[in-house]
């Protein structure tokens, strides 16, 4: 094809038909451009194609990751639940009397340290942010939000961190209730010479030091969970936010 644009050029050169051989140039020089432009056009086309491919496997893969700290928030609101319970009985009950050992281990098995920090599936947004490649999310509001929410899930997690830590201090103080008397460790205390009715009078006198320890343990790690519930369901209410407007993103792409 070059060689047959070549001979024309030189066949009009060589007949001095200069004004023709012009235009013809400047009809090459536009196929050329249009040529190029062609050319970038597809090839800016299969980028954009790539690019949105790759945009719908990452609102998948956070759909799923969204999905899984949907259970897991409901679980966790569920376990926030139960321990709630444990600490108020376990206050309400300890102003009754204990009257034998047996009352006293039944009161201890109340008694719960049960705790976790928050643990999120976060994996996929980790990945796009630490390759700045939030970007690469064509609405506007699905890429706040997604921010907006990891932001939410740090702070709750800061909160919960803290309050696991001043709870830990709580029982650091040694005097939360002799261990022994837990149903875990009853193999270990196995003889009836080991335990001594002195050791838990105190359960029976609400104004002495062990007993108001154990009080405020229980009350904090009440408040403590009650505070870890509220974080999951406002956490919740908003995943489940950014959860529809990725389904319908996905939808709208179909």
């Amino acid at each position: 094809m070059l060689v047959f644009f070549k001979k024309i050029r030189h066949g009009l050169l060589a007949k001095s038909k200069f004004n023709k051989y012009l235009f013809y140039a400047l009809g090459e020089i536009v196929l050329v451009v249009v040529g190029i432009l062609i050319a970038l056009s597809i090839n800016n086309w299969n980028e954009d194609r790539k690019e949105e491919v790759l945009e719908l496997e990452y609102l998948e893969r956070i759909l799923t990751d969204l999905n899984a700290n949907t259970r897991y928030f409901n679980r966790q609101i569920v376990e926030c639940k139960k321990v709630m319970d444990l600490c108020y009985q376990y206050i309400h009950k300890a102003y009754e009397e204990q009257k034998t050992k047996e009352d006293y281990i039944a009161l201890v098995e109340l008694f719960t340290d049960r705790t976790e920090n928050l643990v999120v599936q976060n994996s996929t947004y980790l990945e796009l942010n630490n390759a700045g490649k939030l970007s690469i999310f064509k609405n506007q509001q699905v890429k706040d939000s997604l921010i907006a929410l990891h932001r939410d899930y740090e702070y709750a997690a800061s909160r919960i961190k803290e309050f696991n830590e001043y709870h830990t201090s709580l029982l650091s103080m040694g005097r939360v209730y002799p261990s022994k008397y837990s149903k875990r460790r009853a193999f270990i205390f196995d003889m009836p010479y080991m335990f001594n009715p002195i050791e838990w009078e105190y359960i029976n006198d609400p104004t002495s030091e062990e007993f108001r320890d154990q009080e405020w343990v229980n009350a904090m790690f009440l408040v403590k969970h009650m505070e870890a519930m509220e974080f999951h369901k406002a956490l919740l209410t908003k995943i489940e936010f950014l959860s529809k407007l990725i389904e319908e993103e996905l939808d709208n792409r179909k």
